[in-house]
Formats: C-alpha cells, structure tokens, sequence
C-alpha cells in the first residue's frame, strides 16, 4: 500500500508540532499497520476491541524529551479520509499531529479536551503547505 506522506514530511511535521509545543525529542517511531494489527494492540495494551486510526506509546516521562511509537493504522486513515472528504495527506498529517500530542502530554478523553486537540490539529494543519 503506498501511503500519501513521505518520510521527509514526517519529520517536517513533528518537527513543527515538537518546537511550538517547546519540547525537545529523542526518538519517535512511526509504525504503519493494518486493521489485524491494530485491533491486535488495542486489545492487548488498551483492552479495546475495535480498529482505531492511531495508538501511542510514549516512553519518556514528565519534561524529559519526547520519546514514543505511533502505530497508525493506513487502511482506517484513508477510510476516514475518504468519509470527510478530506484529501489522505491531510487526513494522514492530522492523525501523525494528534499522535504527536499525545506524546506532548495531551489527552482527548473529555469533550472539552478533544475539542482543545482538535483545535491544535486545525491550527498545525493551517501551518503546512500541501501540494494538493
């Protein structure tokens, strides 16, 4: 499966999400998967059993540098792409910017905290530049 975002945007993107946040990073490991695998880690680590678009596993604690894996699941972020109508290289930098605030200590488990991720997912977006 050919995915729409390179490497060389990936970085870009952490890199912008990471310095505004003001967080320095050690290492952070994206890992593509599809629906087995996913719903295989939900179950194991969240005990979830449903297919979601990403999971994240930071390694770092407190203010030490950011540190963590991002299993992002292709087949259910290009489903979601085509539900919005949203092009899959926007949908595909939104769902590596949610990750990534997570690992920057942010959570989305209320509404108004998913309201807060949204609305810094909205404003890194207005940050890049897409050729689409």
């Amino acid at each position: 499966m050919d995915l729409p975002i390179e490497s060389s945007r990936a970085a870009d993107i952490t890199q912008l999400v990471l310095s505004a946040e003001k967080r320095a990073w050690r290492l952070i490991e994206l890992v593509f998967v599809d629906e087995a695998e996913i719903l295989r880690i939900n179950n194991e680590h969240l005990q979830h059993d449903y297919v979601t678009d990403i999971i994240t596993f930071p390694y770092h604690e407190g203010e030490e540098p950011v540190e963590g894996t991002l299993f992002c699941c292709a087949p259910q972020i290009f489903k979601q792409a085509e539900e919005h109508g949203a092009d899959p290289l926007h949908e595909f930098a939104r769902i590596l910017i949610h990750g990534l605030l997570h690992l920057c200590d942010y959570d989305d488990k209320t509404s108004s905290d998913k309201h807060r991720m949204t609305e810094k997912e909205n404003y890194y977006l207005s940050k890049l530049q897409f050729n689409t």
